[in-house]
């Protein structure tokens, strides 16, 4: 039974290694507050020669406790390397909730949650 475990734990690490990385990444993320509102400015990588399907889901936690998701388009016919998204939120959010407290931004690529990134 120790020895089944044992290769196991080997063949894991062996084989991970050969696994690529997520085809996309969030490499940077900043929250602007302004007279509009709040404006998230998040900086992603593709590592892919096109990319399709990627999109951005913001939840923020406003300080009355109310917990808001606001999402990006969808982006598609993405080229490889480093690019920039912007996601708007107007100040009346801010005028019947309060500030921001926390947020958390989530990538998908496809659906699936390809990075995350929080405070």
């Amino acid at each position: 039974m120790k020895v089944k475990f044992f290769l196991f734990i080997i063949l894991f690490f062996f084989f991970s290694g050969f696994v690529d990385a997520e085809p996309v990444s969030i490499e940077g993320a900043n929250k602007i507050r302004s007279s509009k509102g709040y404006t998230f400015t998040i900086n992603y990588q593709t590592k892919e020669e096109w990319t399709d399907g990627i999109i951005f889901r913001i939840y923020c936690r406003f300080d009355r406790g109310e917990n808001i998701v606001f999402s990006s388009g969808g982006l598609s016919n993405i080229k490889k390397g480093w690019h920039k998204v912007t996601v708007n939120i107007l100040k009346v959010y801010r005028e019947r909730y309060g500030p921001i407290v926390d947020y958390r931004i989530e990538l998908y690529h496809r659906g699936v949650l390809a990075a995350l990134r929080g405070i």
